[in-house]
């Protein structure tokens, strides 16, 4: 039977081992604990982080979206003006030519487009039609200098033509036609009028 100071002892002994068992414990859970928070907080960072970037992403998906959107219409108004101010061109030109109908050099005006279209025909005889109002300008002295300019014989169709000035001339068997006539001179001018207003319109974007 152990002595009184024996059984203190080992009270004790079994006392400080509880506390140093107990400590372990507790130092253990306080590391594991600490472990847990600081992946928690690496956790929260990175979801963080994640977020962050994710937001960054979709607004400059949006922004990019808005500025497509915005160049999109941009470009539509500029388009949309090309066409406005071509066809005011076009109208303009339309007005200009049909005011040359009543000018004193009309009729050699005429003369020049039936020249340049019976030249553009294989040599031979050949047609030349116009509008009613303009048949009386043809004279056999008109057609006379055009055979002689040309080296082709040409005369003046009967049946007027539905055009709004200008010519058609045709070749001897009507199968090749030269059309000179004021709507087409300007359908031909068209593709120079856009590159003349495409050449203007990057000399204000220079200037800009």
């Amino acid at each position: 039977m152990p002595l009184p100071d024996q059984i203190s002892l080992l009270c004790r002994a079994i006392r400080e081992k509880g506390q140093k068992e107990a400590g372990e414990i507790l130092s253990g859970a306080r590391e594991q604990a600490d472990h847990i928070l600081q992946k928690a907080r690496e956790n929260r960072q990175r979801n963080l982080e994640e977020r962050i970037s994710q937001e960054r992403r979709s607004a400059y998906q949006r922004a990019h979206q808005v500025v497509s959107a915005a160049e999109l219409k941009a470009g539509q108004q500029v388009m949309a003006a090309k066409q406005a101010l071509l066809r005011e061109v076009f109208e303009e030109a339309e007005k200009r030519l049909s005011a040359l109908r009543d000018e004193p050099e009309y009729p050699d005006i005429l003369k020049f487009l039936a020249i340049q279209a019976v030249s553009s025909l294989p040599e031979g005889h050949c047609w030349i039609q116009v509008r009613k109002n303009d048949q009386g300008l043809f004279s056999q002295d008109m057609l006379i200098d055009i055979s002689k300019e040309t080296g082709q014989a040409a005369e003046l169709l009967p049946e007027p033509a539905d055009i709004s000035g200008g010519c058609l001339v045709f070749s001897a068997d009507k199968k090749i036609l030269a059309d000179f006539s004021f709507g087409t001179l300007l359908k031909r001018a068209e593709p120079r009028l856009k590159e003349l207003m495409a050449t203007e319109f990057l000399k204000g974007k220079a200037g800009e």
